[in-house]
């Protein structure tokens, strides 16, 4: 695309509304992990920083070392905003720059919570060609940050709490978190956020479908420059390789929004400024820059996309401007920018509310660590039975254990297995006929909608359940939501006529039970 292209579209107004909606959207879909990272910044300060840490990592400077730190960063789901909060503790604490550069630039390419949705949706080797190069990438900058001078770091150290037991600890994990949630890790990620607005308003609406076409040469060139400032977050760029599998565009792409969008944004440049200084930065960059380029080009010829036409895709829209950036429509914009978030990413905005409001309260009443209290003496235990002493520490690694539990059991309960998932669009999908074939807008918007969420969350019950779909029966998943979306879509915009409507309802019902027959096999 040209420049011209991006002078003629431009409007303040347009710019003004992605920025607010753009800077929600990253909010909502990161707030998990940013969550996590928060908490794991705070866990990592009271139990001993990096000397803790140390001891599990290895011979330092070798290989062994760097994949030690993939396999810890495949168990933290933390994204590039997320991963900040746990660098700034990790590098106070006197983390080599080698081992550091690796975990805040590769955990965010491993973060298994998109892996699986990857899994899911993705073809298998698509996957594997992330991971491999995730792999390299690791290498590639742990030799480069290997060869910074070992300096003193620019880095104030927070005041360490002594390492505690029990409850104490607890304590002093819930001070911690509420202290680096108001501090300047949080100033970062915020201004991750407002960067990429900043980026994504610049962006005409559907201008990556033409630069992700495998006809484009210049394409990577072209997604480093618009995609290495944003914040592209794991939800995101999963639906933007689905799209760019399923619409037969340059996969060539995707490697460098992997590199350029998942693992660096306007965040990450200004949070390792500040601990490297922007040389040590920059080098990083470059480096990153390289190797993006030289994949992705070395790939047009090794993974051409499948056969068949280029096709319009929703899957890319959130890296490019909305389709109703403006005031008067601005919940509508929103709202289609947000109807993919699951359960998972609002509780994690709920519960990233109120551990800020949790921080303000640390912050004004000045509440310190504590120290593990002195012990009473010992007591003659009596001979009952019953009579057990559980310490602090027992008592809350009992209630960790519960919640844990629970967790699992939740995930269950809102991804259910395949045959279950069926089921239940079987009761969706007769409603939802009904209201396409009678014309009813609303009802249809609202069932189409329904089923498409259940469709959605299919394929991810399906991984939790320790199986995965096979190519045909993902491709059969995928056709049938794009044509409910494509359904919803022209019901919001009334496209249909009376006759099509009817020809459209039949084709739900033939498409899914084509997927239904193509998943289930001899069970249906």
């Amino acid at each position: 695309m040209s420049f011209g292209d991006f002078w003629q579209t431009f409007s303040v107004e347009q710019s003004v509304v992605t920025l607010l909606i753009t800077t929600v959207r990253i909010l909502v879909e990161s707030s998990a992990t940013i969550l996590i990272g928060i908490l794991g910044a705070a866990a990592i300060r009271v139990s001993g920083g990096y000397n803790v840490v140390q001891k599990w990592l290895g011979p330092a400077g070798s290989l062994e070392r760097t994949f030690r730190l993939l396999a810890a960063c495949l168990c933290v789901p933390v994204c590039a905003l997320g991963v900040i909060p746990i660098a700034k503790e990790l590098s106070d604490g006197g983390m080599p720059r080698r081992d550091l550069a690796v975990l805040w630039l590769v955990a965010p390419l491993l973060n298994p919570l998109s892996i699986l949705y990857a899994i899911s949706v993705l073809p298998i080797w698509q996957c594997g060609v992330f991971l491999l190069v995730a792999c390299v990438y690791a290498v590639v900058v742990a030799e480069v940050a290997g060869r910074f001078s070992e300096e003193p770091q620019n880095s104030q150290p927070s005041s360490l709490p002594e390492v505690t037991n029990g409850t104490t600890r607890l304590w002093n994990v819930a001070i911690a978190a509420g202290q680096i949630v108001t501090g300047w890790s949080i100033a970062y990620i915020l201004l991750g956020m407002i960067i990429s607005g900043l980026v994504v308003g610049l962006i005409p609406s559907g201008a990556f479908e033409k630069i992700f076409s495998y006809q484009n040469t210049t394409g990577p060139l072209e997604t480093i420059t618009l995609t290495g400032p944003q914040m592209v977050t794991p939800i995101t760029f999963t639906m933007a390789v689905s799209a760019i599998h399923s619409t037969h565009l340059a996969f060539a792409c995707a490697i460098v929004l992997q590199l350029l969008g998942v693992a660096w944004c306007g965040g990450t440049v200004l949070a390792m400024r500040s601990v490297w200084g922007i040389q040590r930065t920059l080098a990083l960059l470059l480096v990153t820059l390289v190797l993006a380029t030289t994949v992705s080009y070395g790939s047009y010829s090794v993974f051409p996309p499948a056969p068949g036409e280029e096709e319009e895709t929703h899957g890319l829209d959130t890296l490019a401007r909305p389709y109703h950036a403006t005031f008067d429509q601005f919940s509508l914009a929103l709202s289609q920018q947000l109807n993919h978030t699951d359960l998972i990413m609002q509780a994690g905005t709920t519960l990233l509310g109120i551990l800020a409001l949790w921080g303000i309260v640390v912050r004004s009443r000045r509440l310190r660590f504590r120290e593990d209290p002195i012990p009473q003496a010992v007591a003659k235990p009596s001979t009952g039975r019953w009579n057990v002493e559980l310490t602090p520490g027992q008592v809350g690694m009992s209630l960790i254990g519960v919640a844990g539990f629970g967790m699992i059991m939740l995930m269950y309960s809102i991804f259910p297995g395949v045959e279950e998932s069926f089921e239940q669009m079987k009761k969706v999908s007769a409603d939802a006929v009904i209201a396409v074939k009678t014309n009813k807008t609303h009802v249809a918007q609202q069932k189409l909608a329904e089923w498409d969420t259940v469709a959605a969350r299919m394929p991810v019950g399906w991984v939790l359940r320790m199986g995965v779909p096979n190519s045909q029966q993902a491709s059969e998943i995928r056709a049938l939501r794009e044509l409910l979306w494509k359904t919803q879509k022209q019901f919001a915009q009334a496209e249909l006529t009376d006759a099509e409507v009817k020809v459209r309802g039949a084709e739900l019902i033939d498409q899914f039970q084509s997927c239904r027959v193509v998943c289930l096999g001899g069970k249906t």
